[in-house]
């Protein structure tokens, strides 16, 4: 639902940059260490799966999955230029991926509130994890976003975000949701941790305007807004962004791992 291609990578490096210090430290506590076989599920243009290839050397490596194509060129670009050589992609439906036993560290982060079925992709990656191996994913809990003072660009994202989710078998309140989805996945004794960003300026700021601007073509599609609206809450959001006098909270990001 959220664009692709070159648009969508640029995006996602915004995204990367802005709650890496957050996945830093979650990687830290579930015992992210050198000479550890990674993967990175839903990658997108794999500046975190870079940073997984980093903490793991020297002997670690660390495999991006997405099914998007042209992100995945860009990303084999980044790697080349950064001289990254324990790093691989590959493009793959994660509905299709399946590989038991094969990781010391399976990963993803803000893929599971698109799927129709997430449990049956946390069984998957629990099976891909090797003895002593860990199980990390994070997501969001739309429920958690809220600025000040209120602003109606802001409060068409919220909503048409959360209708064209729902409509295309998602849910935007995974994020509080996943401990029970790991339960349900026989996935035993998850650690918790939760957090929660917040903008009166800068990059992050813009995230909520950047999100609205890639899923207004799936907005539209899904007739939850005409195109003129989405234009209108665009302006209006952006106003808004710009303002130093405004406060812009992101979703509650939960952090949850086990180790096998």
């Amino acid at each position: 639902m959220i664009r692709g291609g070159k648009e969508g990578y640029d995006r996602l490096l915004l995204l990367a940059r802005e709650r890496w210090p957050a996945t830093a430290a979650l990687l830290d506590r579930a015992g992210l260490a050198p000479g550890m076989r990674c993967i990175d599920l839903g990658c997108g243009g794999g500046e975190v799966t870079f940073e997984i290839a980093r903490l793991v050397a020297p002997g670690g490596s660390a495999t991006g999955v997405d099914m998007d194509g042209v992100k995945l060129d860009l990303a084999h670009q980044a790697a080349a230029r950064r001289g990254l050589g324990n790093v691989e992609f590959r493009r793959l439906n994660l509905d299709d991926w399946d590989e038991p036993g094969a990781y010391d560290a399976v990963y993803c982060r803000f893929v599971l509130q698109h799927l129709s079925q997430p449990v049956g992709l946390l069984r998957r990656m629990w099976a891909g994890v090797r003895p002593g191996g860990v199980l990390i994913v994070e997501d969001a809990d739309f429920d958690g976003w809220c600025c000040h003072p209120a602003n109606e660009g802001f409060d068409f994202f919220l909503r048409a975000y959360r209708q064209v989710i729902q409509r295309r078998g998602g849910d935007d309140a995974m994020g509080r949701k996943l401990y029970g989805c790991l339960l349900a996945a026989g996935i035993p004794d998850p650690r918790v941790a939760v957090v929660q960003p917040v903008s009166t300026e800068g990059e992050e700021k813009t995230l909520p305007w950047s999100t609205l601007e890639a899923t207004a073509e799936a907005i539209v599609s899904e007739q939850v807004a005409s195109a003129d609206e989405v234009t209108a809450a665009l302006r209006s959001l952006q106003q808004f962004t710009a303002d130093p006098r405004t406060l812009i909270s992101g979703p509650r990001v939960f952090q949850l791992w086990s180790r096998r």
